[in-house]
């Protein structure tokens, strides 16, 4: 006659058996998942890859997509314990309001997405009344200064590179330490609409550095194609040297090609980072660009930051050694995975809430400074920073190095 085995004997081998195959579909789940690889995180750009800004654009999108590559091989960003790659989704603004405002349609409505990079120049008037009521963070390329682009009305807006005010005033302090020659200087700046709201800041900026302002700005229209006009108003002026704002490399050679037919060979200073001094050069003539200083990247310099350098590389490496850089949407890409991680979240609210009691941030460029609560009128949401410049010396293009810190008021 056979022995019964105990029943706590029998339950627990049953135990036993359930707590192993637990384990093992355990051990299948974790290596499932750690062959799917990180989760992903999808960050929406706004860029006109079509039409007139198409020129800066691409630029500016190539370098975010490089970027979150160079994030991605860091180990992506981290929160909670787990790590997101990061994929940029580009939605072409076709260089007009409208575009831009479908853009943001597209990225908010279609596609979910609630942090967008973007837009650029005087563009982001148009998003922000999607982007805002909508709370989706925005972290402009660039602002004009316009209202509605980055103000107290614009809570989930941010702004992690200069920009006109902090490019102005980098530009401004670069000259004032090695151009002691200069003391008057005529400022000009595409007629974007922005001009009544910058002019009064970039007078002050003058002012405050000890230089006098001649005439109130001369403007262009950015569709210009003759500036010859406005390089014979500029050169009427008489000043010591010319400042130009905002603007693309095709208006800087223009002009600079302008004032020098016209014998005007006085220092031309431009604080509009589209503008490569290269490319510059070749539509005006090395002659042309002697005495020009242009806030731009020199791609692989030793005095760039190593992380802007490895940018540099990949840039160069794909699209060729002359290509412009601008350092825009990738920095502010670089500057929202810091606040992400600080944040621990990728809530708008949380991230909005960190990035504006954040003082201190890490840029491409170098230490930032998150500032401009007077300027802007709303507290900690631009993030300032040092500014490369180049010159033309023995008929090439180099480094002009660096301009301090700059802090935004």
């Amino acid at each position: 006659m056979k022995k019964r085995r105990p029943l706590a004997r029998g339950i627990g081998g049953t135990l036993f058996l359930l707590v192993v195959c637990a384990m093992f579909l355990g051990a299948l789940i974790t290596n499932a998942n750690a062959a799917a690889g990180p989760k992903k995180l999808q960050i929406g750009m706004i860029a006109c890859l079509t039409g007139w800004f198409a020129v800066h654009d691409i630029l500016d999108a190539n370098e975010a997509v490089m970027a979150a590559q160079m994030i991605n091989e860091r180990g992506g960003i981290t929160v909670k314990g787990e790590k997101y790659e990061v994929e940029v989704v580009v939605e072409d603004a076709k260089s007009t309001l409208d575009g831009v405002t479908a853009a943001a349609n597209k990225l908010v409505f279609d596609k979910k997405l609630k942090l967008i990079l973007g837009p650029a120049a005087f563009f982001a008037g148009a998003s922000s009344p999607v982007t805002t009521p909508n709370k989706v963070l925005s972290m402009l390329s660039f602002c004009t200064n316009q209202p509605g682009e980055l103000d107290n009305t614009t809570p989930y807006t941010f702004l992690a590179y200069d920009a006109t005010v902090g490019n102005t005033f980098a530009t401004i302090s670069y000259v004032k330490k090695h151009y002691p020659a200069v003391k008057t200087m005529v400022v000009v700046h595409p007629d974007d609409g922005s001009v009544p709201y910058t002019a009064p800041i970039f007078k002050k900026g003058l002012q405050d550095a000890g230089f006098t302002q001649v005439g109130d700005v001369v403007m262009y229209a950015n569709e210009a194609q003759d500036l010859s006009p406005i390089a014979e108003k500029i050169n009427a002026r008489k000043a010591d040297a010319v400042l130009l704002g905002n603007g693309i490399a095709p208006h800087a050679a223009a002009l600079i090609k302008g004032l020098r037919e016209l014998g005007n060979t006085k220092p031309f200073f431009s604080g509009a980072i589209g503008c490569s001094l290269d490319v510059v050069m070749k539509i005006a003539g090395k002659e042309a660009a002697k005495n020009v200083l242009m806030l731009a990247i020199t791609p692989n310099d030793p005095s760039n930051t190593p992380i802007l350098n490895e940018l540099s590389k990949r840039i160069t490496t794909k699209y060729g050694s002359d290509t412009t850089m601008l350092g825009q949407s990738a920095n502010s890409l670089w500057v929202l995975k810091q606040i992400i991680e600080a944040a621990q979240s990728f809530e708008p609210g949380a991230v909005k809430a960190k990035w504006e009691t954040t003082d201190k941030v890490e840029t491409f460029f170098g230490p930032g400074t998150v500032c401009g609560d007077q300027t802007y009128g709303i507290k900690h949401h631009v993030v300032a920073h040092p500014e490369p410049f180049e010159i033309v010396k023995d008929g090439k293009v180099v480094s002009a190095g660096y301009s301090g810190g700059i802090f935004i008021p």
